[in-house]
């Protein structure tokens, strides 16, 4: 299966991604929660076209999931196709109350169903594995693009998710307060030490102890003198220059160069030389249209990548 990419994830990503209830497992899509009557073993990525690629949760034979709400469910079978080299839809179930994973040659993709038959979340795939050991494994269940996935749950996997993000959706933009904890939670993970909270709050807005933390590092000022902008949304150059700053405070000396973006003309001249350390450090990158779009909002999900290149960077 030439297209088959079989990733068997540790068990350090598998904590992350999966949450034990007892002799069960539930896992999350959205508005829906699936319980299974055992604990899933692992995943991988599959691929059903040239443009689409999947992760399935991997459960041994004999697995029965259910909807937690007792809502309906629809199932999808997919079986790969040896002539395409992708696995294709090839049969569906509607209205199931729950469904026994009795093979390995199939993948199911299971939604929950609304009393008019219209799907209420993205679903789960699941795939039966025989023989395989069972681990303890959770999901979080945060909403992500399919687009970020794998480099999302790479960055859960290494602990670089703060507290602040846990469940929320990573496709909305983030909040300066969500940035600098993950500005912390980053500087943490690759220096390997705890970050002490100051006795005292810098700004009158806010006393939470992530940003307090992160002014203190010299990572994050204030939208003024006083206040820090709690809820105001961080624009991408704004991230840079954050991401360069904790690049500073752990030891490097970021030096600014060149950048070959289309539109490097709107880029801040304070925000330049960190928005060209980072793309030259492959930290973030441009659009399709050859654009970096410095003033646009920074999604939860592209911050967290951010921050996984950054790791990236101090374990080469």
């Amino acid at each position: 299966m030439k297209k088959f990419l079989a990733v068997l994830l540790s068990s350090c990503l598998l904590s992350s991604l999966l949450m034990i209830g007892g002799a069960a497992a539930t896992l999350q899509s959205n508005q829906a929660v699936y319980r299974l009557t055992q604990d899933p073993v692992g995943t991988q990525s599959f691929s059903y076209s040239e443009t689409q690629t999947h992760t399935t949760t991997l459960v041994p034979l004999g697995t029965v999931i259910q909807s937690d709400s007792g809502s309906a469910m629809m199932v999808e079978i997919f079986t790969y196709q040896a002539a395409s080299g992708f696995w294709k839809q090839t049969a569906q179930l509607s209205s199931q109350t729950q469904l026994e994973v009795g093979r390995t040659d199939e993948i199911y993709h299971i939604s929950t169903l609304a009393a008019d038959g219209s799907l209420l979340d993205r679903g789960i795939w699941v795939r039966g594995e025989n023989g395989a050991a069972t681990h303890p494994i959770a999901i979080t269940g945060e909403p992500v693009d399919e687009w970020a996935l794998d480099l999302v749950n790479q960055a859960i996997s290494l602990n670089l998710m703060p507290a602040h993000l846990k469940g929320q959706d990573l496709r909305a933009n983030i909040t300066r307060t969500q940035f600098a904890a993950l500005a912390v939670h980053l500087y943490e993970a690759v220096s390997g030490t705890v970050v002490q909270a100051p006795a005292t709050s810098p700004f009158t807005d806010t006393s939470d102890t992530e940003v307090a933390k992160a002014h203190a590092l010299g990572l994050v000022g204030g939208v003024s003198e006083t206040e820090f902008g709690v809820n105001v949304p961080l624009n991408r150059e704004q991230a840079a220059t954050i991401l360069s700053a904790l690049c500073k405070a752990l030891g490097s000396n970021p030096s600014a160069g060149t950048v070959s973006f289309t539109d490097s003309a709107s880029i801040s001249s304070w925000a330049m030389p960190a928005v060209s350390y980072m793309a030259q450090n492959g930290v973030v990158a441009g659009y399709d249209d050859g654009t970096f779009r410095p003033h646009a909002s920074a999604q939860r999900q592209a911050c967290l990548i951010m921050a996984l290149r950054v790791y990236q960077m101090y374990q080469s």
